[in-house]
């Protein structure tokens, strides 16, 4: 049982949306069930729950490679019928083959990296290894690294900045899940710490009215396009289709990607807005030449000094 909890643990170790961790877990005598906590959703920014699927996607990867690298082999099963309410199935076999130990190590290492970073260029090689991780089907990686690319990108990032941050329910929202102070980060356990995003520690209140009346769409685009140009690339995410079972394949996909940056030393941090944005997308499409695919998930990597890891809450607290 102490095995099959940590491998709980290791799901639980998953990026999501503002650090919201919207997942659910259960035991059966064969394997776990993954549900999703709507309870954490972020109904302003993510209207259909696609991010809160995609996250769901990612606890489902390290779990699965958790397993392999245990021993098991897992079989894996999205919303089964027979099941009372809807949920990711893992079984669990027992296996003579173990899985990737590089990706295994680099679960616990993960972890988004919002500073600025050094424009270092990434090597050839390592590109190599980034393009040949193995996405699920429907769902595709494209690196980019065009200066042309990259300005259109700062452009469209801009535009959601300008579109989300001069909407209050947006803030209202961002601002509830940002942990301020040590002890606020300590009593929840969730959300995005101000140590993480490269920022001291401060009392709730001081950084609540600092975000409301000084963090403005024109900044934060200053600050973006700064991250952006010290990048050493851009990625972004596709899937042919745009349902509940292709969210979770961009969230497993993307880790696999994740976790490979993490074991060639190589940061990454989201920049979603042109894929939350329903207008700016189609233009992301547009510009991208994706016809009727879908941009998900749009990161920049490259090379930094870490910061802080974000807070997970226990393996107790998940459990039901």
């Amino acid at each position: 049982m102490q095995q099959i909890i940590e491998l709980i643990r290791y799901a639980t170790m998953a990026p999501s949306g503002h650090n919201t961790q919207p997942w659910k877990f259960s035991l059966k005598e064969d394997g776990i069930r993954i549900f999703p906590d709507f309870t954490r959703s972020l109904p302003v920014v993510d209207q259909d729950n696609r991010e809160l699927y995609i996250s769901l996607g990612c606890a489902l990867e390290n779990l699965v490679i958790a397993a392999k690298y245990t021993g098991y082999d897992p079989e894996v099963e999205y919303f089964p019928a027979g099941e009372p309410e809807e949920c990711l199935l893992v079984t669990l076999k027992h296996s003579n083959v173990t899985g990737d130990n590089n990706l295994f190590q680099a679960i616990p290492k993960r972890h988004t990296n919002r500073r600025e970073y050094n424009k270092q260029q990434i090597p050839a090689a390592d590109f190599s290894k980034i393009g040949s991780v193995p996405t699920k089907d429907g769902v595709t990686c494209l690196v980019l690294t065009e200066p042309d690319d990259i300005g259109q990108i700062i452009d469209l990032v801009r535009e959601g900045n300008r579109i989300q941050m001069n909407d209050n329910a947006f803030m209202d929202e961002i601002i509830s899940w940002i942990r301020f102070s040590d002890s606020e980060a300590e009593k929840h356990l969730d959300g995005l710490t101000s140590r993480a995003m490269g920022s001291p520690s401060v009392p709730g209140w001081l950084g609540r009215m600092f975000m409301r009346f000084f963090v403005s769409a024109k900044s934060q685009s200053k600050t973006d396009g700064k991250n952006i140009r010290s990048s050493s690339a851009l990625i972004v995410i596709i899937s042919e289709k745009n349902d509940k079972r292709s969210w979770v394949d961009v969230g497993r996909s993307f880790e696999r990607i994740a976790l490979t940056l993490t074991t060639l030393n190589i940061e990454s941090a989201h920049l979603n807005q042109p894929c939350e944005v329903p207008q700016i997308k189609n233009q992301l499409q547009q510009h991208l030449a994706l016809g009727s695919a879908h941009p998900q998930l749009l990161l920049r990597i490259g090379y930094a000094e870490s910061l802080p890891r974000s807070p997970r809450r226990s393996v107790q607290q998940v459990l039901i």
